[in-house]
């Protein structure tokens, strides 16, 4: 009989008792104790903090600060633990020497570990209080103040004049922004001021800033005289603008053209037309003043509205006769050399450049007085009297200056064809008695009649002048030479000179001194002198001595 064999698993093999086998997680186990330990020792770094009284790390597995103080002078404070940042919980005084004692507790579970806690005391000196940079500060005009500070700080009390108030930052910066009153340009003042590095420090003594604001804003104009009317008009400020609102800035006269910056403190003005501002135009710009004009960065602004000026080269006087010649207003004609060609931009080539050509005078029998006023290329009251004429008939400012408006005109004139619609007058006065008056039209003597003048108190302006104001009635006021006043009905008045006028007015004779300054006429005589010269009409008064022009004279051309 067979005895069976007993049964067992394939491939296993039982370790015997006591197998050498055991022993191999003995050291297992042992390394693995003594690094949980290495871990869960605490590993401490402090570094300065910019909020805090001390930044602390501390590595470890499970470790912990579990009493932090501060002491100094006999005093202790405790410290919270935020976010790594000792932070104080009573305020401390600033530059002040003490020493942080920290209780570092390892891990709960390794407690009964020697070395379970570990004492730490590390000298610390609270921040000492910041100070401005700059005791004297410009400010700016707006209601605002930035400090600049040597060093972070965190909290800044101040006052000034009117206010008083803190401003506290989560994050210390050298730089803070303090609400102020407003003020204006080139003022000065003061702000009193304590700091604390961080904000569970208290304020530091209390301190004095001066401070400036800006001064005010200037503008200038560049070039400002004879300039060519397409030059352009350059302003330069005294500071850089950070606010400009152009379409604020007015330039009279008005002419179209467009702004260009230069740079932050230069502007130009350029005319965009051929004509441009024209010859002899006094031009201005028009700056806002105050909060509402151009503005820097630093909020100063042009004290009050500001006009620049600036003036063109006149024309040639040369070219302007030949232009009023041509067209019918002075008693010579104009004929050029060549036949040029009537274009806008021709016209405006020769108002500096005139063309060649030759004068003639229209007729042969003016008066020697009148002669003696033309000299081509030179100004004479009888150009001024020829402008003025122009100006009457164009609709223009009756004075006589040849401005922009009057060139251009004169311009459009010429291209259209358009002449004077009235002939050339002059009146002639002598005070040689007999005296008299004589009106010249177009070159002949029209009218002779006895006239007076000023008495020796009260005597005519003597010279030749252009008639200025005409008026078919008035009643005239002022005074006698013996202070009383007096309030006279005058008809067809002529004003030539100030208050002297040629006019009617009724006397028992004619021929004598005997009005207060003016060229008295017969009543059946003012009307035919007022309805036949016009604005512009030259008027010369000849003292005693100078006989009355013969109405045949013959003048050379």
């Amino acid at each position: 009989m067979s005895v069976p064999h007993s049964r067992t698993h394939r491939g296993f093999r039982p370790y015997p008792a006591g197998s050498p086998i055991t022993w191999i997680w003995i050291p297992v186990v042992f390394l693995g104790i003594i690094t949980m330990f290495a871990l869960s020792l605490p590993r401490l770094r402090t570094t300065e903090s910019r909020r805090g009284l001390l930044h602390v790390t501390l590595g470890g597995w499970g470790a912990r600060v579990e009493v932090a103080t501060f002491s100094y002078d006999g005093h202790t404070v405790a410290l919270a633990d935020r976010f790594q940042r000792l932070i104080p919980e009573r305020v401390l005084p600033p530059g002040v020497l003490g020493s942080v004692h920290l209780v570092i507790q390892h891990a709960p579970i390794m407690n009964w570990l020697p070395g379970e806690t570990q004492n730490v005391v590390i000298p610390v000196t609270t921040p000492t209080t910041p100070i401005v940079a700059e005791p004297q500060i410009t400010r700016s005009v707006a209601p605002v103040m930035t400090l600049v500070f040597e060093k972070p700080v965190a909290m800044v009390a101040y006052a000034t004049e009117h206010r008083t108030a803190t401003v506290r930052l989560a994050v210390p910066n050298r730089r803070v922004t303090v609400h102020v009153d407003a003020t204006q340009p080139g003022t000065i003042g003061s702000i009193t001021i304590r700091t604390a590095a961080v904000l569970w420090e208290s304020l530091g003594p209390a301190k004095t800033v001066e401070w400036t604001a800006p001064p005010y804003l200037t503008a200038a104009s560049t070039p400002k005289t004879d300039i060519s009317p397409q030059t352009p008009l350059t302003v330069t400020f005294s500071q850089p603008l950070t606010h400009r609102d152009l379409k604020h800035w007015q330039v009279v006269p008005k002419t179209p053209g467009s702004w260009k910056e230069i740079n932050a403190t230069t502007y130009q003005y350029t005319p965009n037309s051929e004509f441009g501002f024209g010859p002899n135009a006094l031009v201005a710009i028009t700056i806002p003043g105050g909060a509402d004009g151009p503005r820097t960065r630093s909020g100063s602004y042009l004290a009050h509205t500001t006009t620049l000026t600036w003036a063109t080269a006149p024309g040639s006087v040369l070219r302007l006769q030949q232009l009023l010649a041509e067209e019918g207003y002075l008693p010579v004609s104009w004929q050029p050399t060549t036949t040029d060609t009537h274009t806008l931009s021709a016209e405006i080539s020769t108002i500096y450049d005139p063309p060649t050509g030759t004068f003639q005078w229209k007729s042969e029998n003016w008066p020697e007085a009148l002669k003696s006023l033309w000299s081509p290329g030179n100004w004479t009251v009888m150009i001024k009297g020829a402008i003025m004429q122009f100006e009457r008939v164009n609709g223009l400012t009756v004075d006589g200056i040849p401005g922009p408006t009057v060139w251009k005109t004169l311009i459009d004139d010429r291209l259209a064809g358009q002449v004077s619609p009235d002939g050339y007058t002059y009146i002639f006065v002598t005070e040689g008695l007999p005296e008299t008056m004589e009106l010249w039209d177009n070159g002949q003597l029209v009218l002779s009649s006895d006239a007076n003048t000023g008495i020796p108190q009260t005597p005519t302006y003597l010279g030749t002048f252009p008639v200025y104001e005409r008026l078919p009635f008035q009643v005239m006021r002022g005074h006698n030479p013996n202070g009383t006043p007096y309030a006279d009905p005058v008809h067809w008045i002529n004003y030539f000179k100030g208050g002297d006028a040629v006019h009617a007015f009724p006397r028992a004779s004619y021929g004598f001194p005997q009005s207060l300054g003016c060229v008295e006429l017969p009543l059946n005589i003012g009307p035919i002198v007022y309805h036949t010269v016009h604005y512009g009409t030259l008027v010369t008064v000849n003292p005693p001595g100078v006989t009355p022009a013969p109405a045949n004279s013959s003048i050379s051309s």
